[in-house]
Formats: structure tokens, sequence, C-alpha cells
């Protein structure tokens, strides 16, 4: 009998299904020692859950799928990390101003990964956020979003250990290796880009 390759599709029938709406991957734990080199004490996690940040970043306030980090009127405040949704698509609706995110797939301009980082942006850009690190898996971003050339960029060496939002376990990446922007402190410039690649550097190539 001929053996069954075990493909993406088969993993997730295997691990167990993804539930989008309540969990995500996280980030990869391999990881979390630079981003804490890095950034510090975290501030703000707007996309999280209170088992994922107890369980591994730890950032003083988060923002769950019910508080609704996108959409939540009040400014994201101080040091912020930002892995947003890989799956699915968003839509606006014209009436109350606000993003509604939706489990089937849609044109990559709207993936959630390309609306969180605007918002990111926006809230830097506003001098809201101090400092940001934005990791995510979603390779479009990289042409839809040309301006993310424009802040330091780590493209990690392996294919990470992407961790399951809801049962924790760990698979590697099958797809995609994912990439880390930085958003530094503005008051120190360039000191703050050579940092970040003196960090950075130990897992992959660092573009500044």
């Amino acid at each position: 009998m001929k053996k069954r390759k075990l493909t993406w599709a088969n993993y997730r029938v295997i691990l167990g299904r993804i539930e989008h709406i309540e969990y995500d991957w996280l980030t990869p734990a391999e990881y979390i020692p630079y981003i804490s080199a890095l950034l510090g004490d975290i501030d703000l996690d707007p996309c999280s859950t209170h088992n994922a940040n107890n369980q591994f970043l730890r950032a003083k306030k988060i923002y769950t799928l019910k508080e609704d980090g996108l959409n939540i009127q009040e400014p994201w405040t101080g040091t912020t990390y930002l892995f947003p949704p890989t799956y699915g698509r968003c839509s606006f609706n014209k009436e109350r101003g606000t993003w509604r995110w939706s489990k089937k797939a849609g044109v990559a301009a709207k993936a959630p990964s390309i609306i969180w980082f605007k918002r990111l942006i926006r809230e830097w850009k506003l001098r809201n956020i101090p400092e940001a690190l934005c990791y995510t898996i979603y390779p479009e971003m990289m042409r839809i979003l040309p301006e993310m050339w424009d802040y330091p960029i780590c493209f990690p060496t392996d294919r990470p250990n992407t961790i399951h939002g809801k049962g924790f376990f760990t698979l590697k990446s099958p797809i995609y290796w994912g990439y880390f922007i930085y958003l530094p402190k503005l008051e120190h410039g360039f000191h703050q880009a050579n940092r970040f690649k003196e960090i950075f550097s130990h897992i992959g190539k660092v573009i500044c």
C-alpha cells in the first residue's frame, strides 16, 4: 500500500482544526529572546490572547479578539509588538467606519496582515507608539506595501516553529519563512536601526 504523503492540509486535520476566529498562529518561541532584547518590556500587543500572552510575550497590555484591537477607538500606545492574523480577509464597513474580519480568502490588499500593519504605521507616525516590531508570515506585503522597505527588516534564515494559539503545539511553517519589520524610536535615528541589526543578524539577514 502506498504511503500517503503528509501535506499541509493533512497536518491541519491531524493536529486539529485551526479556529481562525478564536485562535491563530503565535510568534515562534525561538524568536522571543531577540524580541525581548530589542524592545525590553512590551507595553502593548494589540492582537493576542490572555493565554498566549501569559505563556510567551507577557505584554503589559493586550487586546483580544473580543476587544478588537484593530477597530478600538483609543490609540495604541507604548512599545508595541504585533503579529497580525495570517488568514482570511478584512472588509471595511463605511457606515460604522470599522473593519470586519472574515475567514474567507479575498484580495491580497485586504489581507489582515496588511490592514493591521497599516494601523501600526499610523500610530507610530502619530508618535503614539515610540517603537514597534511587526512579525508576519504574509509575503504579499512586500509587493502591496512598498513603504515597508523604508524600515529595517530581518529575514530569518530558517523556517520558524510556529506555535498554534489553542494547543500550543509547534509546527514548522510549511509555506512561508516570515520576517520582522522594525519601527525605531525616531529620536534615536540610525542608532536604533544599528541595534536592530546587531540583535537580529543572529537569526537572519537584516536590511536597513
